[in-house]
C-alpha cells in the first residue's frame, strides 16, 4: 500500500498545492514525475500508510485503533503550517491506493466499506490533532 500511496501522492498537491510547500525536502519539485521519484515523499507516504495499514486491519478492535492515531497525526504536526483539516486530503490518495492493491477484487461494497472507515480514521485523526 505504501508504494501506492507514493505514486499517488502528488493526486494530494494537485488537489491543495500549499501542502507540498509545508515539505522542505520536497517543496523544491516542480513535477509530479519528480515527487513519485523522492525518496523523501516515500519515507513519509511510507511512515504513514504503514499506521495507517496497521488502523485499518485492526479496525475490529476500535481501542486499539484509536491509540494508533496520535502517530499519525503527530507525523504531519510537525510541518509548518500544517492544519488538521488537512488531513482529510489523503482521503482520495488512500482509497486510489487501495482500489490499485484490490485491481478487481475492488467492489462497489469494498468501496463504501473503505469509505466509512477512511472517514471515521481521518475524523479521530483531525479531532487528535487539534
Amino acid at each position: 500500500m505504501k508504494r501506492s500511496m507514493v505514486c499517488n501522492g502528488p493526486v494530494l498537491f494537485r488537489l491543495e498545492p500549499s501542502t507540498q510547500a509545508q515539505f522542505k525536502n520536497i517543496r523544491h519539485l516542480e513535477s509530479e514525475d519528480k515527487l513519485r521519484m523522492s525518496e523523501d515523499l516515500e519515507k513519509h507516504a511510507g511512515r504513514m500508510m504503514a499506521t495507517l495499514d496497521d488502523i485499518v486491519n485492526n479496525i475490529d478492535d476500535v481501542d486499539y485503533a484509536l491509540s494508533k492515531m496520535p502517530t499519525v497525526a503527530q507525523q504531519d504536526v510537525q510541518f509548518q503550517g500544517f492544519t488538521a483539516d488537512q488531513l482529510a486530503l489523503i482521503e482520495q490518495p488512500f482509497l486510489d491506493a487501495v482500489r490499485i492493491i484490490l485491481d478487481d477484487r475492488y467492489t462497489e461494497n469494498m468501496d463504501t466499506i473503505y469509505r466509512i472507515v477512511i472517514k471515521f480514521i481521518l475524523e479521530h485523526l483531525v479531532h487528535t490533532s487539534r
